[in-house]
């Protein structure tokens, strides 16, 4: 007796409930995610306990005072980066940079100071303290 064979049906992967479980993800995750803003904060540092005192004095200092005025080697600046460029024409680029903030100046203006160091190409930067045995 000769039995008939039914014709195979093509093996294939159904996509479509992959698809709806993956989108179904994205919204959840969409819905359930926060975004933190941040904002600039009015921080009084305190006063260094432990570190060791500075030896020498570096061939860049920039010191930015409680009111946000910015000087660099004791020399008033309006345009930090401008200051900048012009003293590495100067000299040659220092190997490292001081900063010296009050500790009532604003954190957004010592991050602008930061920023405008690494623009210049100097990111060997340490900050000075207070320090009273």
């Amino acid at each position: 007796m000769k039995f008939q064979r039914r014709p195979c049906e093509p093996i294939s992967l159904n996509l479509t409930p992959l698809i709806d479980v993956v989108f179904l993800l994205l919204i959840f995750f969409m819905v359930s995610t926060t975004f933190d803003q941040t904002s600039e904060l009015d921080l009084q540092l305190p006063e260094a306990l432990h570190g060791e005192q500075a030896r020498d004095r570096a061939p860049l200092q920039i010191e930015v005072s409680e009111d946000g005025a910015i000087s660099v080697n004791g020399e008033a600046s309006d345009n930090l980066p401008d200051t900048l460029t012009q003293f590495l024409q100067d000299h040659t680029a220092p190997e490292r940079v001081v900063v010296i903030a009050d500790e009532r100046a604003r954190h957004g203006q010592v991050t602008r100071v930061l920023d405008a160091l690494t623009g210049a190409g100097l990111t060997q930067v340490s900050f000075q303290t207070r320090y009273e045995p």
